[in-house]
């Protein structure tokens, strides 16, 4: 018999190449593939028509809320409910759904795509009703106006059933380009005719993905979409700087915003943290005032008045601290403000807004100058709040478009 003259060394390094080959086979027995996108992203699923509203229909719904707007009604509004193939931030293929409103009797059209502010309740988006939503109803108005245009719900709104990935920029964004993708295939399918300018603008949540909706368009889609203008409102450009002052400040005045956030974050980054950043018994309530079963008020009713009564101290004061490290990275990447703007861009916010502060503005106008951009402008609305300002921005914001329609 020959003499085995074999090391403990030897032993153990065979030993861990067996340990490596066993979970490595484990771990490809065990990994699910991703399933194959089988349809094109923007392909429509499909198409329901909700009527069709006149100048008269949509100036009394107007008046009826007390809205004066300074802008003639030229054209009937078509209102479509559409369900279409996106991704989400794992370029998984999904459904999600969107509005279109397409001005009847005109053609040589230009785009808009609309996006919706801070909304909870899943029904309340203009692809159940353009009476659902204040978006559906500005895009009455922008279609009367001569726009064709549309209004991505976002993923977890309209047919989407999962949980909102609230202010999450690679959740949110692909819904938005393949509406845009969306609505250019309706129009080829129906002979409309549209001019190749291309307008983004929204408010409050609508207000930042407008920002990076810019920012990836001109980066990555540029041959496909000609922007003309961007006009974001009152959003949270500078996420990071606004998660700063909302946890420094001692009484923000709306602490059912910082809970949406942070359970998004929490869910879409699989922190499992609920219990670390809230006190109890808000933690475990968390999931369920954000399924999308609840009012933006059904919320605000079932959450504390004051950040010291719904977050964990301990929390705050480890952010504080620099200590929240995943947190802080996560919002470092939404921070989306290093980068040239091309496009003209002008930022409207009312200079008294409490939820989101009008610093915001002044961040990503200072951050783009320094990058080089040269045509970036603000409007300020005085004395407007979070509420207040929004009327006043938004007929800016079509003045200002039509001023380079």
């Amino acid at each position: 018999m020959k003499n085995l003259n074999i090391s403990i060394k030897q032993v153990l390094f065979i030993i861990i190449i067996l340990i490596i080959g066993f979970y490595s086979c484990k771990k490809e027995e065990n990994e699910t593939p991703p399933p194959p996108i089988t349809h094109e992203r923007g392909e429509i699923v499909q198409i329901t028509d909700l009527g069709t509203m006149s100048p008269t229909d949509i100036q009394q719904i107007l008046d009826n809320a007390g809205f004066d707007i300074p802008f003639s009604l030229s054209y009937s509004v078509k209102s479509i409910s559409v369900s279409y193939y996106s991704v989400d931030a794992d370029n998984k293929q999904i459904i999600v759904s969107g509005a279109m409103m397409l001005p009847t009797g005109t053609n040589n059209l230009p785009l808009m795509s609309l996006h919706h502010g801070t909304e909870t309740k899943r029904e309340l988006v203009a692809s159940v009703s353009p009476l659902n939503s204040t978006e559906g109803i500005i895009g009455l108005i922008t279609g009367s106006m001569g726009y064709f245009t549309v209004v991505p719900d976002y993923p977890g709104f309209g047919i989407s059933t999962i949980m909102h990935p609230y202010i999450h920029a690679a959740s949110i964004l692909p819904s938005v380009i393949d509406f845009m993708r969306a609505g250019k295939s309706y129009c080829l399918q129906n002979q409309i005719i549209l001019n190749d300018q291309v307008f983004l603008t929204g408010y409050s949540e609508g207000g930042y993905i407008s920002l990076v909706a810019q920012n990836l368009i001109e980066a990555d889609y540029s041959d496909e979409f000609n922007l003309k203008a961007v006009a974001p409102m009152a959003g949270p450009y500078d996420l990071k700087g606004t998660v700063d002052s909302i946890f420094n400040a001692d009484n923000y005045s709306t602490p059912a915003y910082a809970a949406y956030f942070l359970t998004a974050y929490n869910k879409i980054y699989g922190w499992n943290r609920l219990n670390d950043m809230f006190s109890a018994p808000y933690a475990s309530k968390m999931p369920g005032l954000f399924d999308g079963s609840k009012t933006w008020g059904d919320i605000v009713n079932q959450v504390p008045s004051t950040m010291a009564d719904l977050m964990n101290p301990q929390f705050i004061e480890d952010y504080k601290n620099g200590l929240e490290t995943e947190l802080i990275e996560a919002l470092e990447d939404n921070t989306r403000l290093n980068w040239t703007p091309q496009t003209p861009l002008h930022f409207f916010h009312g200079d008294t807004d409490e939820i989101v502060p009008y610093q915001n503005a002044i961040a990503a106008k200072e951050a783009f100058n320094a990058h080089g951009a040269t045509n970036i402008q603000i409007t300020t609305i005085p004395g407007g709040t979070h509420e207040t300002a929004g009327p006043a921005a938004v007929i800016a914001v079509l003045q200002w478009f039509d001023s380079l329609k």
